[in-house]
């Protein structure tokens, strides 16, 4: 489960993998296409529109006589789909109506992320959505049905309910209702008895419910809203410390400001699995036997399928690795300090470096622990990323001027301290959480208040001037 607590509810996302079987993964298929459909529909009617008005505008017609824009809106859309469905979509009765609102509204977001982009209210450059592909990687489909909530699970807890056309539940050929009985339970791979056990009980709402397929595999999404008082706590952490400094990287995925038995070595390293390096052997295999089949063929599918596979197994070791990690942080100490590390920027310099930042997931172990901390009660704290947490002598807390990145050891000119680059960091970043949980509020603590715009959850710049008087 994962998620954010806010105000008087909280928001979980639970995921169950799928073991569809082909009936229902062909049915799955053909409710993505029909999400792709709605989507290119909407975008390419904006587009439509957005091209005749500009023609119009160049060949100088005036403002009050161009062709009415259409609105953007998911409502506006999705109606005049429903128009003109018979039309565009004569076999809109062979999927669920869901399906297609699944892609309008993704491309109504989509459109508003653009503009809102373009006009300065939302940070960042977007550029305008491009159509839609069958061969997209990742699909999905999302159904809302909030009155009847413990339909979509199964009494057996594995098995959750797909939702199937009404041409097709309320036919009146018996062979066709048993053919719908056989569509409409998908097996899952994990018990869903928690889930199940809170909705019955009134502690949970289902909202929305996400068929997706990623990784090679159909997984099914819950999105549930939870009482606060009634939201489900993690297991109680065995409490390792006050507080602890992270510094993360690549050559060990993170150093900690003390040594985390059965996580990290005596020296606080943290040994980065480099799940990515180890499976880029058989992935380059897999291209080349990919890129020598012929386009449409069986042997390619079978080979796209290994392929998507082995990219998942990839992602869900690295899960495991980084929860493992991130359960230890939160539970065990009180206050935990991280830098804000600018990912994105580091990853556009070079190549082989975005490759090997995307392998450890940085970014994914602040959002984990930026939620888990915040389940188990503790504080989460962000040091600015201009903070020299490096080039501090976290003995005496000289600044040095310089600390080229070959240097992996620290040594202080002015009390001959000799240590690990990284532990030295951690130590300054834990010092300097001290320092800012001690000097914000407690509503201010990141993880703890809510999530703005950009999901920039920094607590506050360091104070420059502080460090300046450090330096000797």
């Amino acid at each position: 489960m994962c998620g954010m607590a806010g105000g008087e509810y909280v928001t979980r996302a639970v995921r169950f993998t799928l073991d569809p079987t082909p009936a229902q993964q062909r049915m799955l298929r053909s409710y993505c296409g029909a999400a792709r459909f709605g989507f290119n529909w909407a975008l390419g009617r904006v587009k439509d529109n957005l091209a005749v008005r500009a023609v119009e505008r160049e060949a100088g017609v005036d403002e009050d006589a161009l062709t009415p824009s259409i609105s953007w809106s998911k409502y506006s859309l999705r109606k005049q789909f429903n128009a003109e469905k018979a039309d565009v979509a004569p076999w809109w009765s062979e999927v669920a109506k869901h399906c297609f609102d699944t892609g309008i509204i993704q491309a109504a977001d989509a459109l508003r992320n653009w503009s809102d982009a373009k006009h300065g209210r939302r940070r960042g450059h977007m550029g305008f959505p491009s159509f839609r592909s069958k061969r997209r990687p990742m699909q999905s489909v999302s159904f809302v049905e909030l009155n009847h909530q413990l339909s979509w699970l199964n009494e057996s807890r594995h098995a959750v309910r797909l939702m199937l056309p009404q041409a097709l539940v309320q036919s009146k050929d018996q062979r066709v209702r048993a053919k719908a009985r056989l569509l409409a339970w998908v097996h899952t791979v994990e018990s869903t008895r928690r889930l199940y056990r809170l909705v019955e009980d009134g502690r949970a709402t289902i909202q929305k419910v996400t068929f997706s397929h990623r990784g090679g595999r159909w997984h099914v999404s819950f999105q549930v809203r939870h009482r606060a008082a009634h939201a489900p706590t993690p297991k109680p952490g065995r409490k390792l410390g006050d507080v602890v400094g992270v510094d993360m990287g690549i050559k060990h995925l993170a150093t900690v400001s003390q040594p985390v038995p059965g996580v990290s070595d005596d020296d606080g390293h943290v040994a980065n699995p480099k799940v990515l390096a180890e499976q880029l052997r058989r992935l380059r295999r897999l291209d080349r036997r990919i890129a020598r089949s012929q386009t449409g063929s069986k042997n390619r599918a079978r080979l796209l399928q290994r392929r998507a596979r082995l990219h998942g197994q990839i992602a869900n070791t690295r899960a495991l690795h980084l929860h493992a990690l991130a359960n230890t942080l939160a539970g065990g100490f009180d206050i935990v300090g991280i830098e804000d590390l600018n990912v994105k920027g580091m990853s556009h310099k070079k190549r082989r470096l975005g490759r090997h930042l995307a392998d450890a997931s940085l970014a994914e172990l602040r959002r984990l622990l930026t939620y888990k901390t915040a389940d188990h009660g503790h504080r989460l704290v962000v040091v600015d990323r201009f903070y020299p947490s490096s080039k501090t002598c976290s003995t005496c807390g000289a600044v040095k001027a310089k600390l080229p990145l070959h240097a992996r050891t620290f040594d202080c000119e002015h009390c001959d301290a000799h240590v690990d680059r990284d532990v030295n960091a951690a130590h300054n970043i834990a010092r300097e959480a001290v320092r800012l949980h001690g000097s914000t509020s407690h509503e201010d603590v990141a993880g703890l208040r809510p999530e703005t715009v950009n999901a920039d959850s920094r607590l506050c710049q360091t104070d420059q001037g502080d460090l300046a008087a450090t330096a000797v």
